[in-house]
């Protein structure tokens, strides 16, 4: 559960900083009106092109903030798992006191899980807010691409994983 928080926040927190960001760089003035039949219900006051602008770069925002954390998820997967370290980098971190970021694989994957779920969140908003014509198809392309080369990326790092297993079942029955 600890690692689901930091996805979620970054997810909530880069979108509202990214439309607050957004109307900044653009000089789009933000009203935001409280509907009065309702306590939680808001209305902002913007012109149809402002939406698309504002929506389209807050999701790439949001989304590149979500598919750096899983790219660092993805970094440990391959170059700091104590499966498959190479022993230069391990020499190295030990040098330098950082032994404590080479992670088992309960640890990276199921991180990286969670990330690889957020990211995904972050695709299928995206392509609804590209479905209702409040983003930039492009921007749905490429959200769909970066996605599908992080998904890859990771399903190989696990079959390589998987593999490793197979071939060595005597290294991962330690206790």
């Amino acid at each position: 559960m600890d690692n689901a928080i930091l996805p979620a926040a970054l997810l909530v927190v880069s979108k509202f900083l990214g439309i607050l960001l957004v109307a900044q760089i653009f000089s789009i003035d933000l009203y935001i009106e409280q509907n009065t039949n309702n306590i939680l219900s808001f209305q902002t006051i913007l012109s149809s092109q402002d939406i698309i602008t504002v929506t389209s770069y807050s999701d790439l925002l949001m989304f590149g903030l979500i598919a750096l954390g899983f790219t660092l998820n993805l970094i440990i997967a391959i170059f700091l798992h104590n499966s498959h370290i190479n022993p230069i980098t391990l020499m190295k971190l030990s040098d330098r006191n950082l032994l404590n970021l080479v992670k088992s694989s309960y640890e990276i994957y199921h991180s990286a899980s969670i990330w690889l779920l957020f990211l995904w969140i972050s695709t299928i908003i995206i392509l609804g807010n590209v479905l209702n014509h409040v983003v930039y198809p492009w921007i749905g392309n490429l959200v769909i691409l970066v996605t599908l080369v992080l998904t890859t990326i990771f399903l190989q790092d696990v079959y390589k994983e998987i593999e490793n297993i197979k071939k060595h079942p005597k290294d991962y029955l330690k206790y």
